[in-house]
């Protein structure tokens, strides 16, 4: 009946004045969770250029509902402000990303197709734009922002410190970050050089809430790249 009803919406409205009223008063953080985070931040936005390789579990949720994991694997090379080169391959990718300055371009291997695409002169607003554009998602982008701390912090209701932990063999801070269509956690280096190691995204608007798993493995900061690093001629059979 209409009043059995009544205070269940009565109830998810209040539960989205409150998420509203938590959002204008600020994100609630653990300070811990905080000092963790900054510490990466601090220590990304020192590093000019740097190469990492990301192994990712995406999960794909098929039109009867069932869960699939695909694996990829991606080797990453970046230089501040607008350059970056990923080859990716795996289970349903093979491919290559590449930022050069205002181009970027996405060739498919397996299709022999690519898109070029002029973009903004930074590779945050440059890899946001395509994203947006191509309808796809991509965990980098917040590492590669001028201002990580509020790429990460955007929308974020509230952020925790889990605990220790670790990914492979190196032992790590476990935070966990909430917001409303999202949930990711963050696995930082406890050693000396607080780097990511593993971020997982939950992405509560799709049914099955399917999660993206990438850990990072071989971060090497450089002093640059050669310009060739982020050239590209497309085969002579690619088609545009």
């Amino acid at each position: 009946s209409m009043r059995e009803r009544f205070p269940a919406v009565i109830l998810a409205a209040l539960a989205l004045i409150l998420a509203a009223g938590q959002a204008l008063a600020g994100p609630a953080v653990d300070p811990k969770a905080e000092a963790v985070l900054r510490a990466m931040v601090t220590n990304l936005q020192g590093v000019n250029a740097f190469s990492v390789t990301e192994a990712s579990l995406v999960d794909r949720v098929f039109p009867n509902g069932q869960k699939v994991a695909f694996f990829h694997k991606t080797t990453v090379k970046a230089e501040r402000p607008d350059k970056l080169r990923a080859e990716a391959a795996g289970d349903d990718v093979s491919g290559l990303w590449l930022v050069n300055g205002p181009n970027l371009t996405l060739y498919d291997a397996r299709t022999k197709a690519y898109v070029a695409l002029d973009v903004p002169p930074r590779l945050e607003q440059a890899l946001g734009q395509a994203l947006a554009k191509l309808r796809l998602v991509g965990p980098m982008v917040d590492f590669l922002a001028d201002d990580p701390y509020k790429s990460i912090m955007d929308g974020v209701l509230e952020a925790v410190y889990v605990g220790p932990s670790e990914v492979g063999g190196k032992p790590c801070h476990h935070l966990a970050f909430r917001q409303l269509t999202r949930d990711f956690e963050l696995w930082i280096d406890a050693g000396k050089t607080p780097w990511p190691l593993r971020l997982a995204v939950t992405d509560k608007t799709l049914h099955g809430d399917p999660r993206t798993l990438v850990e990072y493995a071989d971060w090497k900061p450089v002093s640059g790249f050669s310009a060739k690093t982020f050239a590209w001629t497309p085969p002579k059979d690619a088609t545009r």
